[in-house]
């Protein structure tokens, strides 16, 4: 299990919000009609309607962020990768055995290139949005450089999940999240990485 970040979560939130309006029909129904509504529809609509508006309530949080990363609210640092810088990136991490990458890259390099967004606690790289916390259920432990056939901004995550598996214990999780670095942005980088480190 690792922290793949929140891919596009506009068009999450309005499924999300979907499913809560599901959840909150079942329960009017069950509600309204209990004679002919079937017996688990007012548990199990409750049920959707609570983790239906949780999750539309995190997926619009992460959209306000991104939306405010993308006006350059708090930015550190921004570069766009170029489409063929990309595709050796993308060959490179596809080729690893270990410490794979927990970003789902693209299958197709973007036409226009990747863009890569970081503020003081967050990176949005593509669609993809990641939080960097150094305190909290995923966080980072460290950042630094790394060189390969395209240099990236590697941190160290950790996943926390509490309550994992059938007796309730806490689970940690570990894994890497690296973000390529455009051929001209290795200074502005520096600085990000500098921003991590402090």
């Amino acid at each position: 299990m690792r922290d793949r970040g929140i891919t596009r979560p506009g068009p999450k939130a309005v499924l999300a919000a979907g499913l809560a309006l599901a959840g909150a029909a079942a329960v009017g129904w069950s509600v309204q009609d209990p004679a002919g509504a079937p017996g688990p529809a007012r548990p199990l609509g409750i049920v959707v309607l609570i983790v239906g508006t949780l999750a539309m309530l995190n997926y619009l949080y992460a959209w306000t962020l991104v939306r405010r990363m993308r006006r350059g609210e708090r930015v550190i640092g921004r570069w766009t990768v170029a489409p063929a810088t990309f595709a050796r990136f993308r060959e490179a991490e596809r080729a690893r055995r270990k410490g794979k990458n927990n970003w789902r890259m693209p299958r197709r390099s973007p036409p226009t290139g990747l863009k890569v967004i970081f503020t003081d606690h967050s990176v949005l790289v593509g669609e993809t949005y990641f939080s960097l916390r150094s305190k909290g259920l995923s966080r980072f432990t460290f950042a630094r450089i790394e060189a390969g056939a395209v240099a990236s901004v590697e941190f160290a995550m950790t996943l926390t999940v509490i309550g994992a598996g059938t007796q309730g214990r806490t689970a940690r999780y570990r894994g890497h999240l690296r973000v390529p670095i455009a051929d001209d942005a290795h200074v502005e980088a520096a600085r990000v990485l500098e921003r991590f480190q402090g």
